[in-house]
C-alpha cells in the first residue's frame, strides 16, 4: 500500500491521501475499514447501505477481472443520490439521527457517560513502565551540523531501542526517544558533555508537552480516580495525585498523556466547563506541568564565560561585615522577602477564609436547589395528576359520546328497516291489486269476445234459415253495440281499439 499526501501551501499539513493497493484482498480490507469510519460520522448512510442489502460489500459482481464493472460505480451513483434527495449531503437532514461534533469530542462523552455512577472501589493502576513513554524522549542540543542522524540514532543505540528522532538543522537541536526510562537516564548521564566534531551534546529530559498539572482536587480524589476521569480525553501514560510527608493529599495531581492532542483536549474542555470529580462542587483546574531538573541542575560546563561571568566570581563566597553597605543592602533584600511571605500568608489565609464561605454558600445554595426541585417535582406530579384526570375525563365524554352515535345510529338503521318492510308490503299489496285487476280485465275480455262471436253466429244463422231483411235488426244492434262498447270503452280506457291492446300487451309483458 501507498500513500502519497496532498498538503496545504501555508501549515505544510496533509488534508487528504491517494492509497495505492498492491492487491484486491488490501482492496477489500482497507475499503471496509474506510466504510465503517464513514458509517460513525454518518450513521443514517448505513441505514441506506443495509436497505440495498449489502450490494457494496466486498464489490465481488463489479471487480473488473470477473465480468463486473467499474468497483466504484454504485458508490459514486449512491453518493449522488444522497446529494439530491435525503443523504448525509442534504442540509434540511434529521438532526436527532446526526451528531455533528467532531470524533473525539463524541468519544470523550461516550466514555463520560459510561463512568457516570458512583465511583467505589476502584482497581488500582497498572504500575508496569510502559515502553517508548513520554518520559523516556531525550533533548539532543547543541548538535554539530555535519553530525546525521544515522551517527546520532548508533550514538544511542548501544543503550537500547530508538524511535522518533526529530533533527532540526537550523536551531541544532533534536529529539529522540528510548525504550526505557532506565535506559534513557544511563544515555543523558554518559552522553551529556560530550564533545562530538567540535561541539559539546547537551542532553537532557524532553520538556513534556504530554503532562498537566491538576489543581483544586478534594481530599478523597485518588491516583484511580483521577486516572479513571481523565481516561476520557485519551491514552494516560502516569497519572498521580501529589501527597504530603504525612501521605495525604495536598490537592494537586500530574497527569501525563501519551499524546498531546489529548492533553490539548483537556486544556480545553476544562478551561470552557466546569469539571467535577466527586458530590463536591470544587471544579478542576489544569494548566501545563513545567518539570525543572532536580536532579542534574545546571552544571559549570553549561554556564557562559562572558565578562559578567568573570566579574561575579571574581569575589567568592563570604559573611557580610557588620554595619556595612553589604549588610545594609542585604538586609534590605532580606526584608522585602519576609514582607513577600507575609504578603503570601495573608493572601494564603484570606483564600482558606474565602473557601469556607463558600462552602457554607455552597451547603446553603444545595440546600435550596434540593427543597425547590422537590417543589418543582410535586407541581409536576401534581400537573400529572391533573392533565391523567383531564385525561379521564375527556376519555369518558368520547366514550358516552360514542355510545350516544352508536345508539342513534342502531335507532336510524331500525327504523330504515321498518320503512323498508312497510315500503315492500305497500308495493307487494299494489301488485296484487293490479294483477287482480288485470285478471278481471281479461276475464271481462274473453266474455265480450264470447257474446260478439255468439252475435256473429245468430246473424249467419238467421239470414240463411229465413232470408228476411235484418238491417232493422243489424243497425239497432249496431246502435247498442256502438253505445255499448263506447261506454265499455270509455270506462275501462277504450273498447277493442289500440289503447285496449297495448293497456293488454304492456300488462302481459310486466307480469
Amino acid at each position: 500500500m501507498t500513500l502519497r499526501p496532498f498538503l496545504y501551501t501555508a501549515s505544510k499539513r496533509p488534508y487528504c491521501f491517494i492509497v495505492r493497493y498492491h492487491s484486491y484482498n488490501q482492496f477489500q480490507t482497507g475499503y471496509s475499514g474506510i466504510r465503517k469510519l464513514s458509517n460513525y460520522f454518518y450513521p443514517q448512510n448505513s441505514q441506506q447501505d443495509n436497505q440495498n442489502g449489502g450490494e457494496n460489500e466486498g464489490r465481488q459482481g463489479n471487480h473488473p477481472r470477473r465480468g463486473g464493472g467499474n468497483r466504484f460505480g454504485n458508490r459514486r451513483n449512491q453518493d449522488f443520490d444522497n446529494r439530491k434527495g435525503g443523504g448525509r449531503y442534504k442540509p434540511g437532514m434529521n438532526q436527532q439521527n446526526s451528531d455533528h461534533r467532531p470524533l473525539h469530542e463524541r468519544l470523550m462523552f461516550e466514555k463520560l457517560n459510561e463512568l457516570g455512577g458512583p465511583t467505589y472501589e476502584l482497581p488500582p493502576l497498572d504500575s508496569t513502565e510502559k515502553k517508548f513513554s513520554g518520559k523516556c524522549r531525550l533533548y539532543i542540543g547543541n548538535i554539530p551540523g555535519e553530525l546525521e542522524e544515522t551517527e546520532i540514532t548508533e550514538m544511542f543505540k548501544k543503550y537500547g531501542e530508538t524511535s522518533e528522532i526529530f533533527i532540526n538543522r537550523d536551531k541544532n537541536f533534536g529529539f529522540i526517544k528510548l525504550d526505557y526510562h532506565f535506559n534513557a537516564e544511563k544515555a543523558k548521564n554518559e552522553i551529556n558533555g560530550t564533545f562530538v566534531k567540535g561541539r559539546t551534546l547537551k542532553i537532557r529530559f524532553a520538556p513534556g508537552s504530554t503532562t498537566l498539572k491538576v489543581k483544586n482536587l478534594d481530599e478523597y480524589v485518588t491516583n484511580e480516580l483521577l486516572y479513571a476521569a481523565f481516561s476520557i480525553f485519551g491514552d494516560i501514560e502516569r497519572c498521580v495525585v501529589i501527597a504530603d510527608e504525612r501521605g495525604k493529599s495536598v490537592g494537586e495531581g500530574i497527569v501525563e498523556f501519551a499524546r498531546k492532542s489529548s492533553a490539548q483536549l483537556a486544556l480545553r474542555q476544562l478551561a470552557d466547563n466546569c469539571f467535577f470529580l466527586t458530590a463536591n462542587l470544587r471544579p478542576v483546574i489544569v494548566e501545563m506541568y513545567e518539570a525543572l531538573d532536580e536532579a542534574d541542575g545546571y552544571g559549570e560546563k553549561f554556564v557562559k564565560r562572558t565578562p559578567e561571568y568573570f566579574k561575579q566570581r571574581g569575589v567568592g563566597p563570604r559573611f557580610a561585615a557588620a554595619n556595612s553597605f553589604e549588610e545594609e543592602y542585604g538586609m534590605h533584600w532580606k526584608q522585602l522577602n519576609e514582607l513577600y511571605q507575609q504578603k503570601l500568608l495573608a493572601l494564603k489565609k484570606e483564600n482558606e477564609i474565602e473557601q469556607e464561605k463558600l462552602l457554607a454558600q455552597m451547603e446553603f445554595a444545595r440546600y435550596e436547589h434540593e427543597t425547590a426541585m422537590l417543589r418543582k417535582q410535586l407541581r409536576d406530579r401534581e400537573m400529572d395528576m391533573d392533565r391523567q384526570k383531564r385525561e379521564w375525563e375527556l376519555r369518558e365524554q368520547q366514550a358516552e359520546e360514542n355510545k350516544r352515535r352508536t345508539e342513534e345510529q342502531m335507532r336510524r338503521q331500525q327504523e330504515e328497516l321498518q320503512s323498508r318492510i312497510m315500503h315492500q308490503e305497500e308495493e307487494m299489496r299494489r301488485r296484487q291489486q293490479e294483477n287482480n285487476l288485470f285478471m278481471q280485465a281479461q276475464q271481462l275480455d274473453n266474455m265480450l269476445n264470447n257474446q260478439e262471436q255468439g252475435y256473429d253466429d245468430r246473424e249467419g244463422d238467421s239470414g240463411n234459415i229465413s232470408g228476411m231483411d235484418n238491417k232493422p235488426f243489424a243497425s239497432s244492434y249496431n246502435r247498442y253495440d256502438n253505445r255499448d262498447m263506447g261506454g265499455r270503452g270509455g270506462q275501462m280506457g277504450g273498447g277493442r281499439g289500440s289503447n285496449w291492446d297495448r293497456d293488454f300487451s304492456n300488462k302481459r309483458r310486466r307480469y
